[in-house]
């Protein structure tokens, strides 16, 4: 039955969707303050700034921004497309096999380059 196929993956993009959402709502609201375990203990990290970073974007304030963090924040931010359109194709009963394997190259290389990039 076509409804049941790819189940796993329509969860997998319901929670990516969900993450997503989460974490933009968590930023804009600001009710808990998470912070960084590197940082209380007076070590420095590669993606020390990343939540203010992330921040600073939602609330189009751009500048002296790294450019990882703004690939990485248009990565996630992407992810809010991406997941439903991807669900939404894999009921196409021609092709659904070529997209999930797009879906999951593109993702890998699009999370690898941002990370790569936040990292050099």
């Amino acid at each position: 039955m076509i409804l049941f196929r790819n189940k796993e993956y329509h969860f997998f993009n319901f929670l990516i969707f969900s993450v997503v959402l989460i974490l933009i709502l968590y930023l804009k609201t600001e009710i808990i303050s998470i912070k960084c375990p590197y940082a209380e203990i007076g070590l420095k990290c590669r993606t020390c700034g990343l939540t203010t970073s992330f921040k600073r974007i939602l609330n189009g304030d751009f500048s002296n921004l790294n450019l990882g963090y703004l690939l990485l924040f248009i990565a996630f931010l992407s992810q809010l497309i991406l997941r439903p359109l991807v669900s939404f194709a894999l009921f196409l009963p021609d092709n659904w096999k070529l997209v999930r394997n797009i879906d999951v190259a593109f993702s890998i290389f699009l999370f690898g380059y941002t990370y790569i990039r936040l990292l050099l």
